[in-house]
Protein backbone atom coordinates (compact mmCIF):
# COMPACT_ATOMS: atom_id res chain seq x y z
CA UNK A 1 0.00 0.00 0.00
CA UNK A 2 2.73 2.47 0.95
CA UNK A 3 4.54 1.64 -2.29
CA UNK A 4 1.47 2.81 -4.21
CA UNK A 5 1.27 5.99 -2.10
CA UNK A 6 4.89 6.79 -2.89
CA UNK A 7 4.33 6.14 -6.60
CA UNK A 8 1.33 8.50 -6.72
CA UNK A 9 3.13 11.17 -4.70
CA UNK A 10 6.27 10.88 -6.83
CA UNK A 11 4.29 11.20 -10.09
CA UNK A 12 2.64 14.32 -8.70
CA UNK A 13 6.00 15.89 -7.82
CA UNK A 14 7.45 15.01 -11.27
CA UNK A 15 4.39 16.46 -12.99
CA UNK A 16 5.15 19.83 -11.36
CA UNK A 17 8.95 19.53 -11.20
CA UNK A 18 9.74 23.26 -11.67
CA UNK A 19 7.37 24.20 -8.88
CA UNK A 20 8.77 21.41 -6.70
CA UNK A 21 12.36 22.58 -7.27
CA UNK A 22 11.48 26.19 -6.46
CA UNK A 23 9.64 24.99 -3.36
CA UNK A 24 12.71 23.11 -2.16
CA UNK A 25 14.95 26.17 -2.53
CA UNK A 26 14.50 27.24 1.11
CA UNK A 27 15.23 23.69 2.28
CA UNK A 28 18.32 23.49 0.03
CA UNK A 29 19.71 26.74 1.44
CA UNK A 30 18.89 25.71 5.01
CA UNK A 31 20.41 22.23 4.77
CA UNK A 32 23.54 23.47 2.96
CA UNK A 33 24.01 26.28 5.50
CA UNK A 34 23.57 24.05 8.53
CA UNK A 35 25.89 21.32 7.22
CA UNK A 36 28.59 23.80 6.14
CA UNK A 37 28.50 25.82 9.37
CA UNK A 38 28.53 22.74 11.59
CA UNK A 39 31.35 21.20 9.55
CA UNK A 40 33.33 24.46 9.59
CA UNK A 41 32.89 24.71 13.35
CA UNK A 42 33.87 21.09 13.99
CA UNK A 43 36.85 21.33 11.64
CA UNK A 44 37.99 24.53 13.38
CA UNK A 45 37.67 22.82 16.79
CA UNK A 46 39.73 19.87 15.55
CA UNK A 47 42.39 22.11 14.00
CA UNK A 48 42.69 24.26 17.13
CA UNK A 49 42.88 21.18 19.37
CA UNK A 50 45.58 19.63 17.17
CA UNK A 51 47.64 22.83 17.26
CA UNK A 52 47.42 23.02 21.05
CA UNK A 53 48.27 19.32 21.47
CA UNK A 54 51.21 19.70 19.08
CA UNK A 55 52.81 22.09 21.58
CA UNK A 56 52.46 19.52 24.35
CA UNK A 57 49.57 18.31 26.46
CA UNK A 58 51.59 18.56 29.69
CA UNK A 59 52.61 22.20 29.21
CA UNK A 60 51.85 24.77 31.93
CA UNK A 61 52.00 28.55 31.64
CA UNK A 62 52.84 30.87 34.54
CA UNK A 63 52.59 34.66 34.26
CA UNK A 64 53.90 36.76 37.16
CA UNK A 65 53.72 40.48 37.80
CA UNK A 66 57.14 41.73 38.87
CA UNK A 67 55.88 44.73 40.83
CA UNK A 68 56.81 43.27 44.22
CA UNK A 69 60.09 41.70 43.16
CA UNK A 70 59.89 39.18 46.03
CA UNK A 71 60.19 36.00 43.96
CA UNK A 72 63.68 34.39 43.86
CA UNK A 73 65.24 34.20 40.39
CA UNK A 74 65.89 30.48 40.91
CA UNK A 75 62.42 29.61 42.21
CA UNK A 76 61.70 26.98 39.57
CA UNK A 77 65.02 25.22 40.19
CA UNK A 78 64.17 25.09 43.90
CA UNK A 79 60.87 23.26 43.37
CA UNK A 80 61.67 21.33 40.18
CA UNK A 81 61.92 17.90 41.82
CA UNK A 82 59.14 18.42 44.36
CA UNK A 83 56.72 19.73 41.73
CA UNK A 84 57.72 16.98 39.26
CA UNK A 85 58.84 19.44 36.57
CA UNK A 86 60.85 17.95 33.72
CA UNK A 87 61.92 21.25 32.10
CA UNK A 88 61.15 24.96 32.18
CA UNK A 89 62.02 28.21 30.47
CA UNK A 90 61.35 31.85 31.16
CA UNK A 91 60.48 34.03 28.17
CA UNK A 92 61.01 37.76 27.63
CA UNK A 93 59.40 39.06 24.45
CA UNK A 94 59.63 42.07 22.19
CA UNK A 95 59.43 43.05 18.52
CA UNK A 96 61.81 44.29 15.87
CA UNK A 97 61.02 45.82 12.47
CA UNK A 98 62.78 45.08 9.20
CA UNK A 99 62.49 46.67 5.78
CA UNK A 100 61.30 44.11 3.21
CA UNK A 101 60.56 45.34 -0.32
CA UNK A 102 59.94 48.84 0.95
CA UNK A 103 57.55 47.78 3.73
CA UNK A 104 58.02 47.35 7.46
CA UNK A 105 57.75 43.76 8.68
CA UNK A 106 57.43 43.15 12.42
CA UNK A 107 59.17 40.09 13.84
CA UNK A 108 58.59 38.73 17.35
CA UNK A 109 61.78 38.35 19.40
CA UNK A 110 61.65 35.76 22.18
CA UNK A 111 64.39 35.43 24.76
CA UNK A 112 64.46 31.86 26.11
CA UNK A 113 66.82 29.29 27.59
CA UNK A 114 68.11 26.03 26.11
CA UNK A 115 65.07 24.03 27.29
CA UNK A 116 62.43 26.06 25.46
CA UNK A 117 62.70 23.91 22.33
CA UNK A 118 61.85 20.82 24.39
CA UNK A 119 59.17 22.55 26.46
CA UNK A 120 57.35 23.87 23.36
CA UNK A 121 57.96 20.72 21.32
CA UNK A 122 59.85 22.55 18.57
CA UNK A 123 61.18 20.60 15.60
CA UNK A 124 64.06 21.87 13.47
CA UNK A 125 64.24 21.79 9.69
CA UNK A 126 67.86 23.01 9.62
CA UNK A 127 70.54 23.39 12.24
CA UNK A 128 69.80 23.26 15.95
CA UNK A 129 68.07 25.11 18.76
CA UNK A 130 69.90 27.19 21.37
CA UNK A 131 72.03 25.01 23.64
CA UNK A 132 73.34 25.34 27.17
CA UNK A 133 76.66 26.79 25.99
CA UNK A 134 74.85 29.55 24.04
CA UNK A 135 72.71 30.54 27.02
CA UNK A 136 75.29 30.25 29.80
CA UNK A 137 77.88 32.23 27.85
CA UNK A 138 75.32 34.66 26.39
CA UNK A 139 76.47 33.96 22.84
CA UNK A 140 74.82 35.93 20.00
CA UNK A 141 73.07 32.91 18.48
CA UNK A 142 69.61 33.10 16.89
CA UNK A 143 67.02 30.54 15.78
CA UNK A 144 64.52 31.59 13.11
CA UNK A 145 60.85 30.79 12.54
CA UNK A 146 60.04 29.13 9.21
CA UNK A 147 58.90 32.34 7.43
CA UNK A 148 61.91 34.44 8.41
CA UNK A 149 64.56 33.03 5.99
CA UNK A 150 62.58 33.88 2.83
CA UNK A 151 61.81 37.36 4.16
CA UNK A 152 65.22 38.40 5.45
CA UNK A 153 67.59 36.08 3.52
CA UNK A 154 66.02 35.66 0.07
CA UNK A 155 67.97 33.47 -2.36
CA UNK A 156 70.92 32.97 -0.03
CA UNK A 157 72.21 30.59 2.62
CA UNK A 158 70.82 31.11 6.09
CA UNK A 159 72.76 28.95 8.57
CA UNK A 160 75.89 30.76 9.68
CA UNK A 161 74.64 34.05 8.21
CA UNK A 162 74.40 37.20 10.34
CA UNK A 163 71.10 38.77 11.42
CA UNK A 164 71.10 42.19 13.05
CA UNK A 165 68.62 42.55 15.92
CA UNK A 166 68.31 46.03 17.36
CA UNK A 167 71.69 46.80 15.79
CA UNK A 168 73.42 43.77 17.32
CA UNK A 169 74.84 40.97 15.09
CA UNK A 170 73.58 37.42 15.72
CA UNK A 171 74.64 34.20 14.02
CA UNK A 172 71.84 32.00 12.67
CA UNK A 173 72.20 28.48 14.11
CA UNK A 174 68.83 26.91 13.26
CA UNK A 175 65.43 27.15 11.57
CA UNK A 176 62.24 25.88 13.21
CA UNK A 177 59.78 23.91 11.09
CA UNK A 178 56.42 25.48 10.23
CA UNK A 179 54.06 25.67 13.23
CA UNK A 180 51.24 27.94 12.06
CA UNK A 181 49.23 30.44 14.07
CA UNK A 182 47.64 29.98 17.47
CA UNK A 183 46.39 32.14 20.36
CA UNK A 184 49.91 33.55 20.89
CA UNK A 185 50.25 34.77 17.29
CA UNK A 186 52.13 33.63 14.21
CA UNK A 187 54.72 31.15 15.49
CA UNK A 188 56.51 31.17 12.14
CA UNK A 189 57.37 34.88 12.51
CA UNK A 190 59.27 34.37 15.77
CA UNK A 191 63.01 34.63 16.46
CA UNK A 192 64.63 32.93 19.49
CA UNK A 193 67.75 34.29 21.20
CA UNK A 194 69.39 33.78 24.64
CA UNK A 195 67.20 35.39 27.29
CA UNK A 196 69.83 37.77 28.72
CA UNK A 197 69.91 39.67 25.41
CA UNK A 198 66.17 40.35 25.49
CA UNK A 199 66.37 41.57 29.09
CA UNK A 200 68.77 44.25 27.80
CA UNK A 201 66.90 44.98 24.57
CA UNK A 202 63.42 45.08 26.08
CA UNK A 203 63.71 46.12 29.76
CA UNK A 204 59.95 46.79 29.91
CA UNK A 205 59.32 43.21 28.78
CA UNK A 206 60.59 41.97 32.13
CA UNK A 207 57.83 43.64 34.14
CA UNK A 208 55.61 40.64 33.54
CA UNK A 209 57.52 37.37 33.64
CA UNK A 210 56.26 34.44 31.60
CA UNK A 211 57.35 30.87 32.34
CA UNK A 212 56.80 27.71 30.30
CA UNK A 213 56.81 24.56 32.44
CA UNK A 214 56.59 20.93 31.36
CA UNK A 215 55.22 18.44 33.88
CA UNK A 216 56.90 15.03 33.93
CA UNK A 217 53.72 13.51 32.49
CA UNK A 218 50.18 14.49 31.59
CA UNK A 219 48.92 12.64 34.68
CA UNK A 220 51.08 14.89 36.90
CA UNK A 221 49.72 18.20 35.61
CA UNK A 222 47.33 18.78 38.53
CA UNK A 223 50.05 17.93 41.07
CA UNK A 224 52.58 20.21 39.36
CA UNK A 225 50.10 23.09 39.14
CA UNK A 226 49.12 22.66 42.77
CA UNK A 227 52.69 22.76 44.04
CA UNK A 228 53.69 25.67 41.81
CA UNK A 229 50.63 27.61 42.99
CA UNK A 230 51.42 26.80 46.62
CA UNK A 231 54.99 28.05 46.19
CA UNK A 232 53.89 31.27 44.48
CA UNK A 233 51.29 32.01 47.16
CA UNK A 234 54.05 32.02 49.81
CA UNK A 235 55.96 34.78 48.03
CA UNK A 236 53.15 36.67 46.29
CA UNK A 237 50.34 37.29 48.77
CA UNK A 238 47.84 38.51 46.18
CA UNK A 239 46.48 36.02 43.65
CA UNK A 240 46.25 38.94 41.19
CA UNK A 241 50.05 38.94 40.97
CA UNK A 242 50.23 35.64 39.11
CA UNK A 243 48.28 33.44 36.70
CA UNK A 244 48.76 29.73 36.11
CA UNK A 245 46.99 27.56 33.56
CA UNK A 246 47.63 24.44 31.52
CA UNK A 247 47.20 23.40 27.90
CA UNK A 248 44.28 21.15 28.84
CA UNK A 249 42.47 24.10 30.44
CA UNK A 250 43.01 26.19 27.30
CA UNK A 251 41.75 23.30 25.17
CA UNK A 252 38.66 22.89 27.36
CA UNK A 253 37.73 26.58 27.21
CA UNK A 254 38.40 26.77 23.47
CA UNK A 255 36.34 23.64 22.80
CA UNK A 256 33.41 25.02 24.80
CA UNK A 257 33.52 28.38 22.99
CA UNK A 258 33.78 26.77 19.54
CA UNK A 259 30.91 24.38 20.31
CA UNK A 260 28.75 27.29 21.47
CA UNK A 261 29.58 29.34 18.38
CA UNK A 262 28.88 26.39 16.07
CA UNK A 263 25.53 25.73 17.72
CA UNK A 264 24.58 29.41 17.53
CA UNK A 265 25.47 29.72 13.84
CA UNK A 266 23.73 26.43 13.00
CA UNK A 267 20.62 27.62 14.85
CA UNK A 268 20.60 30.82 12.80
CA UNK A 269 21.06 28.86 9.57
CA UNK A 270 18.23 26.48 10.49
CA UNK A 271 15.81 29.41 10.35
CA UNK A 272 15.95 29.14 6.55
CA UNK A 273 14.74 25.54 6.92
CA UNK A 274 11.68 26.78 8.78
CA UNK A 275 11.11 29.41 6.08
CA UNK A 276 11.41 26.66 3.50
CA UNK A 277 8.85 24.62 5.44
CA UNK A 278 6.39 27.51 5.34
CA UNK A 279 6.88 27.69 1.56
CA UNK A 280 6.18 23.96 1.30
CA UNK A 281 2.97 24.31 3.33
CA UNK A 282 1.85 27.16 1.06
CA UNK A 283 2.49 25.17 -2.13
CA UNK A 284 0.82 22.07 -0.70
CA UNK A 285 -2.30 24.11 0.13
CA UNK A 286 -2.33 25.33 -3.50
CA UNK A 287 -1.88 21.74 -4.66
CA UNK A 288 -4.84 20.58 -2.55
CA UNK A 289 -7.01 23.28 -4.11
CA UNK A 290 -5.88 22.37 -7.65
CA UNK A 291 -6.58 18.68 -7.07
CA UNK A 292 -9.89 19.00 -5.28
CA UNK A 293 -11.80 17.12 -8.00
CA UNK A 294 -9.15 14.36 -8.01
CA UNK A 295 -9.60 13.99 -4.25
CA UNK A 296 -13.40 13.86 -4.68
CA UNK A 297 -13.13 11.14 -7.32
CA UNK A 298 -10.76 9.07 -5.16
CA UNK A 299 -13.05 9.36 -2.16
CA UNK A 300 -16.09 8.47 -4.28
CA UNK A 301 -14.24 5.34 -5.40
CA UNK A 302 -13.65 4.31 -1.78
CA UNK A 303 -10.44 6.02 -0.72
CA UNK A 304 -10.41 6.59 3.03
CA UNK A 305 -9.53 9.83 4.78
CA UNK A 306 -6.32 8.30 6.17
CA UNK A 307 -5.17 7.30 2.67
CA UNK A 308 -5.63 10.83 1.32
CA UNK A 309 -3.76 12.27 4.34
CA UNK A 310 -0.83 9.87 3.91
CA UNK A 311 -0.58 10.56 0.16
CA UNK A 312 -0.26 14.34 0.57
CA UNK A 313 2.04 13.95 3.57
CA UNK A 314 4.35 11.73 1.52
CA UNK A 315 4.44 14.40 -1.21
CA UNK A 316 5.62 16.99 1.31
CA UNK A 317 8.28 14.60 2.65
CA UNK A 318 9.50 13.79 -0.89
CA UNK A 319 9.93 17.52 -1.60
CA UNK A 320 11.90 18.18 1.61
CA UNK A 321 13.98 15.02 1.16
CA UNK A 322 14.84 16.14 -2.36
CA UNK A 323 15.79 19.54 -0.94
CA UNK A 324 17.92 17.85 1.71
CA UNK A 325 19.81 15.77 -0.87
CA UNK A 326 20.44 18.80 -3.09
CA UNK A 327 21.50 20.80 -0.01
CA UNK A 328 23.95 18.04 0.95
CA UNK A 329 25.43 18.14 -2.56
CA UNK A 330 25.74 21.93 -2.42
CA UNK A 331 27.42 21.78 1.00
CA UNK A 332 29.91 19.16 -0.25
CA UNK A 333 30.80 21.33 -3.25
CA UNK A 334 31.09 24.35 -0.95
CA UNK A 335 33.42 22.46 1.40
CA UNK A 336 35.65 21.43 -1.51
CA UNK A 337 35.81 25.03 -2.76
CA UNK A 338 36.73 26.39 0.69
CA UNK A 339 39.39 23.70 1.11
CA UNK A 340 40.88 24.37 -2.34
CA UNK A 341 41.14 28.17 -2.00
CA UNK A 342 42.29 28.25 1.63
CA UNK A 343 44.66 26.26 3.83
CA UNK A 344 41.72 25.20 6.01
CA UNK A 345 40.54 21.60 5.56
CA UNK A 346 36.73 21.40 5.86
CA UNK A 347 35.44 17.89 6.55
CA UNK A 348 31.69 17.22 6.41
CA UNK A 349 30.75 15.56 9.66
CA UNK A 350 28.25 12.72 9.66
CA UNK A 351 26.52 14.30 12.65
CA UNK A 352 25.87 17.48 10.63
CA UNK A 353 24.69 15.51 7.58
CA UNK A 354 22.31 13.25 9.52
CA UNK A 355 20.97 16.08 11.68
CA UNK A 356 20.26 18.28 8.65
CA UNK A 357 18.57 15.49 6.66
CA UNK A 358 16.45 14.40 9.63
CA UNK A 359 15.56 18.02 10.33
CA UNK A 360 14.53 18.61 6.69
CA UNK A 361 12.31 15.50 6.67
CA UNK A 362 10.79 16.57 9.99
CA UNK A 363 10.06 19.99 8.47
CA UNK A 364 8.25 18.21 5.62
CA UNK A 365 6.12 16.24 8.10
CA UNK A 366 5.33 19.24 10.31
CA UNK A 367 4.44 21.66 7.50
CA UNK A 368 2.82 18.98 5.37
CA UNK A 369 0.34 17.82 8.02
CA UNK A 370 -2.02 20.80 7.75
CA UNK A 371 -2.44 20.67 3.92
CA UNK A 372 -2.76 16.88 4.09
CA UNK A 373 -5.47 17.16 6.76
CA UNK A 374 -7.28 19.77 4.68
CA UNK A 375 -7.24 17.40 1.72
CA UNK A 376 -8.44 14.44 3.79
CA UNK A 377 -11.36 16.44 5.23
CA UNK A 378 -12.89 17.24 1.82
CA UNK A 379 -16.34 15.73 1.33
CA UNK A 380 -16.68 13.71 -1.92
CA UNK A 381 -19.83 15.49 -3.11
CA UNK A 382 -18.44 19.00 -2.48
CA UNK A 383 -15.10 18.04 -4.06
CA UNK A 384 -16.77 16.70 -7.21
CA UNK A 385 -18.80 19.89 -7.57
CA UNK A 386 -15.64 22.06 -7.28
CA UNK A 387 -14.65 23.90 -10.46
Amino acid sequence: MFKEYFAIAFRSVVAHKIRALLTTLGVVIGVASVILLMSLGNSARTEAANQIRSIGSNLIYVSISDRQGALPATWLSEIQEKAQISAFSEMVSGTASYQVDGSNVDVSISGVNQYYGFVSNLSMTHGRFLNEFDVDNNLPAVVLGSKIPDLLFPNQGVLGNTLYIKGMPFTVVGIVEERGTNFSGDNDMMIYIPIDYTRTMFPMGGRFKTFYITAESEENIDLTMSRVTSYLSNYLPSSNQYRIFSQSQILGVLDTLMALLTTLLSGIASISLIVGGIGIMNIMLVTVRERTREIGIRKALGARRQQILVQFLIEAVIITTLGGIIGLTVSYIGAQIITSITDFNVVLGWDAVLLSLVFSITIGVIFGIYPAMQASKLEPVEALRFE
